[in-house]
């Protein structure tokens, strides 16, 4: 166990601010070290003897095979390292004063099918009253939930974390106080077992399923009156076992925040959704070469499903889902609770025109930000009539990847001249534009509605990113 460890720093002199330190409340002292490594926090021992226990009465265990030596591959095999650190965990877990509860247990390890000393970890901390547990395992084998879990009363936040696909098998019964759980790079097998877990897990607020495999699912089904958070991270996986052929159902009264990304499903049912306020969708083309028709239907059903949101961010680039919205009468839906509306689009018209299409139905509309996309398109103009969120409502204007061409022109021309209530446009130039300073007074000149409206324009960042959560 070498290296330094992470002191948290302290002004004034050192054996001063030692004993302030000390003289703190245990519970305090554990939430500073909290971020710390178990074996930094054993390290901290060397510094004072006032700490030289302090780690026997740590509530938070973080405890990874990566970090506990420098440099472990030029010392040892990988299987010695594996022996080693389960050694190295073992120690730490008949040392600790077993009275104390674990409030948050972090493990990065190996786990192999013949070995039950991972189990035999989980049964120990679930044994102190568990309260977050967090689990980073590199595995080539299935991995069941144990009882020891399952039973745990004072487990409230789950997360898994796989380095590739492996399957989980989960209980049936759910987790009697578990509020979020998180699993990444997770394989089901069966859909009835998942929507049973989440269905009776009765506190469940938070669920995340990322970068998951969803083998031979046709329906993943989602039904909770607790959950209140809920992502669906699928981006990426092209395969009939991600999301491409499964259809989507919701039935979440109390759900607050919705984020799906991933490819676009057959069909899509969103039932009690009433208490939405956040939403981000991202889809993302079945084939290379996309059905127009099927795109924009299952666009819409989205849409009219999560239209009591008050904040949505929609991002389809070059795709056709938003071909739908830019023919009349396709969308019904309404966003009248909709304040902030974010928007990646290409600049070809059809786009424009579900744009304002969304704008239209959207009467409510206080901030605006969109983001363009590169595409090679003809020169369009947009009719100029009355949009009711941009005569009474719609304050701010956010602008990004502006390269100044003509279509994006045109669009700015418009939101100035109809947005009668508009106190803030800004206009983040896109990296490589060449001369801003030759497009700049041509905004200048644009007519004005709002005699308020203040333009401000900004260098291309390279820290803005669309896709920011």
């Amino acid at each position: 166990m070498d290296g330094n460890p992470k002191i948290p720093r302290m002004m004034g002199d050192a054996n001063e601010a030692g004993d302030r330190f000390s003289s703190l409340p245990d519970p305090i002292i554990h939430q500073i070290l909290s971020s710390l490594e178990t074996v930094d926090v054993m390290r901290l021992s060397a510094v004072s003897r006032k700490w030289r226990y302090l780690w026997i009465s740590m509530p938070y265990l973080n405890l990874d095979i990566n970090t506990v030596w420098s440099d472990p591959l030029s010392k040892w095999s990988i299987h010695t390292i594996i022996d080693k650190f389960k050694d190295f965990v073992n120690w730490i877990l008949l040392t600790q004063d077993r009275s104390i509860d674990i409030k948050r247990f972090r493990l990065f390890c190996h786990n192999f099918s013949d070995d039950t000393t991972l189990y035999r970890w989980l049964n120990v901390v679930a044994r102190r009253n568990v309260q977050e547990l967090e689990l980073n395992i590199i595995s080539h084998t299935p991995f069941e939930l144990p009882r020891c879990l399952v039973n745990c009363a004072s487990l409230v936040s789950l997360r898994l974390c796989f380095d590739s696909s492996c399957v989980l098998k989960l209980p049936t019964c759910g987790l009697s106080r578990l509020k979020s759980l998180d699993l990444l790079r997770v394989e089901f097998k069966d859909f009835s077992v998942l929507e049973n877990f989440i269905s009776n897990s009765p506190f469940l607020e938070d669920l995340i399923m990322e970068a998951c495999v969803f083998r031979e699912f046709e329906i993943l089904e989602v039904s909770s009156a607790s959950l209140k958070n809920l992502c669906v991270h699928n981006g990426g996986i092209h395969d009939c076992d991600g999301l491409h052929n499964i259809e989507l159902q919701l039935s979440c009264p109390n759900l607050t925040s919705f984020s799906f990304i991933g490819p676009s499903a057959p069909d899509y049912s969103f039932e009690e959704l009433h208490s939405l306020k956040n939403v981000f969708i991202h889809l993302e083309s079945k084939s290379e070469i996309p059905n127009y028709q099927d795109c924009s239907y299952e666009m819409c059903k989205i849409l009219e499903g999560v239209c009591n949101t008050e904040v949505l961010k929609l991002s389809v680039g070059n795709l056709p889902f938003l071909d739908g919205l830019s023919v009349p009468k396709s969308f019904t839906g309404a966003f009248l609770n909709l304040k902030s509306l974010t928007i990646l689009v290409g600049m070809d018209e059809r786009h424009m025109q579900a744009l304002i299409t969304l704008l239209n139905c959207s009467p409510n509309l206080e901030a605006l930000k969109i983001y363009f996309e590169w595409c090679d398109v003809d020169v369009w103009e947009i009719l100029d009539k009355d949009i009711s969120c941009l005569t009474y409502y719609l304050k701010i204007v956010e602008l990004f990847e502006v390269e100044g061409n003509q279509n994006e022109l045109e669009l700015l021309r418009f939101l100035l001249n109809k947005g009668h209530v508009l106190q803030k446009m800004s206009i983040n130039w896109v990296r490589g534009i060449n001369d801003p300073g030759e497009i700049i007074p041509k905004i200048m000149r644009f007519p004005r509605s709002s005699s308020d409206v203040e333009l401000t324009f900004f260098e291309p960042k390279s820290d803005v990113y669309f896709y920011d959560l």
